[in-house]
């Protein structure tokens, strides 16, 4: 959670982190403020990581679909990691996958026995998969055009701030 909270908090990403499945709740008020987007014009895109393991890998489902249906469609999941491609290339340490989990048949028809965990990754490495996957999806022309206005409205703040007993003395 801290390197996914300080790589979104860089980027002004916002996060969600949970242990297993999102909660219905939680997952309403996503899919309402990810509606609420969409009629702003806004694409909203869930960048998911989890675990490559039965339930990991069947959450990037659940979260599209509940979300999709809670929102109107008006979200796309992706998952960004963990992948085969990401364990083939960083060779994370496999465990067993869990048998007991319901899942777990059709999990091991498809990528066998071993299951891999997403925190296994270097930290740097999960860091660089969420910049480049927000990269991908960000309109860096809006982006930069945001930041510049945040700046100029904080130096206006910041000026109001210091002038404020001036300001409050004319008034009264």
């Amino acid at each position: 959670v801290g390197v996914i909270e300080s790589v979104c908090t860089g980027l002004d990403v916002p996060y969600f982190a949970c242990r297993g499945y999102a909660s219905q709740s939680e997952v309403w008020r996503a899919g309402k403020r990810f509606e609420r987007c969409a009629k702003a014009g806004q694409r909203t895109i869930v960048l998911h990581l989890g675990d490559h393991d039965p339930s990991g890998i069947d959450m990037t489902r659940d979260n599209g679909d509940r979300l999709a249906m809670l929102s109107n469609n008006a979200v796309t999941v992706v998952r960004i990691a963990l992948n085969m491609s990401q364990i083939e290339q960083y060779r994370p340490p496999p465990n067993p996958a869990k048998l007991t989990d319901s899942r777990a048949r059709d999990y091991i028809a498809v990528y066998g026995q071993s299951s891999w965990e997403l925190d296994a990754l270097e930290p740097a490495v999960i860091a660089g998969l969420i910049k480049a996957h927000v990269a991908r999806y960000r309109d860096e022309t809006l982006w930069a055009k945001a930041c510049r206005r945040e700046v100029r409205e904080r130096g206006s703040l910041i000026t109001i701030a210091e002038n404020l007993d001036g300001i409050m003395g004319d008034l009264g």
